[in-house]
């Protein structure tokens, strides 16, 4: 098991008398008293050299029987590496070649790379050989996310780690509880190039946090943006041909859905077009079709563990503030500005209804135009006319969401690998600008996946969709693209090319829509994100959680449909609490007090 505290105890002690055995014997001889801790925990004192090294030798034969895993090596200073590096430069050469071996799961026939190119021998993996002297070899990879997640447990619980590899939350933990993992503190404070730390610095300490355990950084994470929460798309043409305003409040927002539902704006003479609509469980972040800004409006999110008005942790799905939202929900659908068979509505039933003419609204982040209902309600109706809002407005005119996990995964370091620093190193080349490497990049503009790259975590400042299209505009606006990021240079060119022929082709039409109708939302003084406390699974969520899922999602969609009246909210939140809810807060309450000591 690899959280079992015995073995990783009996491991370290193992190699510690590896080491002293492998001394001089002079060394040896020096010995008068030498202190053994069993795998027992029970101590005996030797004081004779002869009993020493039998001793040293019994004890290193019983770690060799119990355990596969190899000692490690000497850890060297992080000020300097130990092929004579310059000190703290995060982009020294090694002055003699290391290697470094690399498990991952990607799908090999996916990459883009030219023909003769493999995830191992790319130019990606040779700029690296040639920056830092650093040979990259993959231990063993995997084409689905499932079979690596499946290789990792084998390779865990074997103790036969690859150098470099990618874990959750969860994973992470045990790898540390183990003793299985390296202490990256030290190499990252030494190493980490400028523009890697701004990076990290953009979150305010919220994402290195989430890889720190008892102080520790122990793996380099991988970053989830902002910005990624649902947005108001309105048929701008229906507003204009029904005389309507943007809507601004709740209020406005009911009446636009309103007349929507009743005054035929696509004007085929028929009561047939949908008001609001959403997912069956109302609200998530990073979803398709949800209600998520009609409860930001209310200060109420949903499955979020924040402060409360007393500045406890709570679970924000039991908050007062909710049962006030589901109110106005359960209005709404009486009232038929809810579509009525939204909970039994499949996505392709939604993508249907946008692109039969159908729907004026949808609730999406800024990349809904990549994908349906927006694009097919074009394709069918080219005077379509959608806009990305802000809205509704909350009653001091702030639009309200909540954020998600700013880290995703995590990267790691075998314990006992020789050069720490080299981790840190291959993130700073990997991550040097936007433009990694200029003079020798030629997949500069072809369609190379980045996760080609060794770490395949990205690491991306936190408003990074609103700076894109921040560049992308003044580029636009100066005629000078010069500026801009390769990939930013595309999407400029195909502004050019959108705005020659509106329309005529699709998918780069559906682009310009998202990056920068949608992306001009992300801007971060247009929302407040009520932020989340805790991201983690405590010990009885393992088992407590689905069960909890399922009854808020049933109740809640019960009483936005009328099937339980509103007042039944009281009696789930005294059930949720039962069914180990409360448990399940105390257990967050504690993390998150653990958390502010570190």
């Amino acid at each position: 098991m690899v959280g079992d505290d015995t073995n990783g105890g009996s491991n370290s002690t193992c190699y510690r008398l590896f080491s002293l055995l492998s001394r001089t014997r002079s060394i040896v001889q020096s010995l008068c008293k030498v202190n053994i801790r069993s795998n027992g925990g029970n101590k005996m004192r030797v004081k004779t050299t002869a009993v020493v090294l039998m001793s040293l030798m019994l004890l290193m034969t019983a770690c060799t029987t119990g355990s596969k895993e190899a000692a490690p090596s000497t850890v060297p200073s992080p000020t300097k590496d130990t092929q004579g590096a310059a000190k703290d430069d995060p982009f020294s050469k090694f002055t003699q070649p290391i290697t470094i071996t690399l498990a991952k799961g990607i799908n090999t026939k996916d990459t883009g790379l030219p023909e003769g190119e493999t995830i191992e021998n790319n130019e990606y993996f040779r700029y690296i050989e040639k920056q830092l002297n650093v040979k990259v070899k993959y231990a063993w990879q995997t084409e689905t996310d499932e079979a690596y997640q499946q290789k990792l447990s084998v390779s865990i619980a074997s103790r036969e780690l690859p150098d470099l590899f990618l874990v959750n939350e969860k994973q992470l933990k045990q790898l540390t509880e183990a003793d299985l993992i390296t202490d990256l503190t030290d190499v990252y404070k030494k190493y980490v190039s400028p523009f890697v730390k701004s990076r990290y610095d953009s979150y305010d300490g919220r994402v290195l946090n989430r890889a720190t355990i008892n102080g520790k950084l122990m793996g380099l994470p991988g970053t989830n943006i902002a910005g990624q929460h649902s947005l108001t798309w309105i048929r701008q043409d229906w507003l204009d041909k029904l005389g309507m305003q943007v809507p601004k409040t709740l209020d406005d927002l009911t009446a636009v859905a309103k007349a929507f539902v009743e005054k035929d704006p696509d004007g085929n003479g028929k009561n047939d077009t949908v008001g609001l609509t959403s997912i069956p469980d109302l609200s998530r972040y990073e979803a398709k079709n949800n209600f998520s800004p009609i409860l930001g409006s209310l200060h109420a999110y949903k499955g979020q563990w924040m402060r409360d008005k007393s500045g406890n942790v709570s679970y924000s799905s039991i908050l007062p503030e909710m049962k006030t939202a589901l109110a106005k929900l359960h209005d709404l659908y009486a009232a038929g500005i809810i579509d009525k068979q939204f909970a039994i509505r499949k996505e392709a039933d939604l993508n249907q209804l946008g692109a039969s003419g159908k729907l004026g609204i949808v609730m999406e982040p800024w990349w809904s135009p990549y994908g349906s209902p927006i694009p097919d309600s074009v394709k069918n109706d080219p005077k379509a006319v959608w806009k990305a809002y802000s809205v509704p407005v909350d009653a001091d005119g702030k639009f309200n969401t909540f954020d998600k996990d700013p880290a995703n995964s995590y990267m790691v370091l075998r314990k006992g690998y020789e050069h720490p620093e080299a981790i840190i190193k291959l993130l700073n080349i990997q991550f040097q600008g936007e433009e990694p490497f200029k003079d020798e990049d030629k997949y500069v503009g072809a369609n190379v996946v980045w996760w080609v790259w060794p770490m395949n975590i990205n690491i991306a400042p936190e408003d990074v969709v609103f700076q894109d299209y921040v560049n992308l505009t003044k580029a636009l606006e100066s005629k000078d693209p010069s500026k801009l990021a390769p990939y930013n240079k595309v999407r400029y060119d195909n502004v050019l090319k959108d705005r020659e022929n509106p329309k005529k082709d699709l998918g780069m039409w559906a682009e310009i829509q998202a990056r920068i109708e949608g992306s001009k939302e992300t801007d971060p003084a247009k929302f407040v994100s009520a932020r989340n406390v805790y991201f983690g699974v405590t010990k009885t969520m393992e088992t407590k959680k689905a069960i909890l899922d399922k009854l808020e999602n049933e109740t809640f969609l019960k009483i936005v449909m009328g099937e339980l009246p509103v007042d039944n909210f009281d009696s789930f939140v005294t059930e949720w609490k039962r069914l180990g809810g409360e448990q399940i807060t105390k257990e967050v309450t504690e993390e998150v007090e653990k958390q502010a000591k570190k």
